[in-house]
């Protein structure tokens, strides 16, 4: 994978914004090249390479925002898009509550960045599949995943000065196998591909698919659970979505609602975005070209505050924390998107030998919040559920349903 650089980046944004005739404009370009190899039945069945460009603009005339978008930096091309933005926003009602764009602020380095993840082709990622199909192979077990590598370059530029750059990196991989009775499922993620683990991956999904057979009925009740990490992945992710942003808050959907201060969970539980911890995927600034801050969302089950785009700030009489998210996959208001969550002493062997009677869970599906302002979450679980009766798994479930 090629990385286009710095200068690429911004320099044709810079130019297209030197004689815009508006208030205020931006153009943000997320360049996205992903290369992803797919198997299935322990055999790789598709390879597959995409490399996009989305440039946005915002431009304001009188508080009025318009928008629009492309897929070139070619200049005659940013320069139609700055146009047709402008046109927009000039036929658009002003926003009476418009924050302004952001204004240049000191910037960390980029840590999410590795440059022979950047370089890796669709050999190293058939090498690391080779190792699960492999591992399930000897088990006559069939796998079936994708690992996919990711190189993304971001820059923005503001007639407010902001001009910032950084690139960073994705590998991940995912493993299902599937027995004669049952499934298991692994993945590993990080930012560099040498972090992930192969054979881990292999090893603990060919575990549950092994465990997982003679399945029986959980009769409906409350029981103990104990989540695995993708569970509890999945519980935070919605956790995000329906009560951590300026959003949220304002429009009282958010568990945090009136409660800024009180417990709102055991307090062995504290949370924080922070899109500066190197185990993160991020870069250091948002879609608005504001530097991330670290945001205390829950201390000791104590609920400290939520994370905010500039607009949102807006309605709380504060700064934004560098939280503006994709308009094309969030709404305006924050989304917090690094979540790191304090680590416990216990292991999940020694979780599920202090567990009576209860529930091990690998991860959930089709979840979602009847009621957000009480962080009520509902779906099922999937790819390994397993009784837990006095401190070791006995049998395998059927998938169920919680809330």
């Amino acid at each position: 994978m090629t990385v286009r650089g710095r200068d690429a980046m911004l320099v044709p944004l810079q130019d297209a914004l030197r004689d815009v005739k508006a208030d205020e404009a931006e153009l943000h370009v997320h360049r996205r090249r992903s290369a992803i190899s797919r198997y299935a039945k322990n055999q790789i069945h598709q390879n597959a390479v995409a490399d996009e460009t989305l440039v946005q603009a915002r431009v304001v005339v009188a508080k009025a925002v318009g928008i629009a978008s492309a897929n070139s930096l070619d200049p005659a091309d940013l320069r139609r898009l700055v146009a047709d933005a402008t046109a927009a926003a000039r036929e658009s009602a002003p926003n009476a509550d418009w924050p302004g764009l952001a204004e240049p602020a000191p910037l960390s380095e980029p840590q999410a960045y590795d440059a022979e993840t950047a370089r890796a082709d669709a050999r190293s990622q058939a090498d690391a599949i080779k190792r699960v199909t492999a591992a399930a192979t000897e088990r006559a077990f069939r796998a079936a995943g994708t690992h996919q590598i990711e190189l993304t370059e971001d820059a923005i530029a503001n007639s407010n000065g902001v001009a910032t750059y950084a690139p960073s990196t994705m590998a991940y991989l995912r493993a299902l196998v599937t027995s004669d009775t049952g499934t298991g499922w692994a993945e590993d993620l990080g930012w560099s591909a040498r972090s992930l683990d192969p054979s881990d991956v292999a090893a603990r999904a060919i575990e549950k698919a092994a465990l997982d057979r003679d399945r029986t009925q959980l009769a409906p009740g409350d029981y103990e659970a104990v989540f695995e990490e993708l569970a509890v992945a999945e519980v935070l992710r919605f956790m995000s979505l329906t009560g951590l942003t300026g959003e949220t808050l304002r429009d009282g959907r958010s568990f945090m609602k009136d409660r800024i201060g009180e417990p709102v969970t055991g307090p062995r539980f504290s949370l924080w975005d922070d899109a500066l911890d190197p185990r993160t995927l991020a870069i250091p600034f948002d879609v608005e070209g504001t530097p991330k801050q670290r945001v205390a969302l829950v201390e000791g089950g104590v609920a400290k505050g939520v994370v905010y785009d500039r607009q949102s700030a807006r309605w709380f009489d504060t700064r934004s924390t560098g939280h503006a998210a994709d308009p094309r996959r969030y709404t305006v208001g924050g989304h917090a998107g690094n979540l790191t969550m304090a680590g416990g002493e216990a292991k999940r062997e020694q979780l599920i030998r202090a567990t009576g009677r209860g529930v091990l869970i690998t991860r959930f599906h089709y979840t979602n919040t009847p009621d957000p302002k009480r962080a009520t979450m509902t779906g099922t679980t999937r790819d390994g559920t397993f009784l837990i009766e006095d401190g070791r798994i006995t049998r395998a479930l059927a998938n169920v349903r919680y809330t």
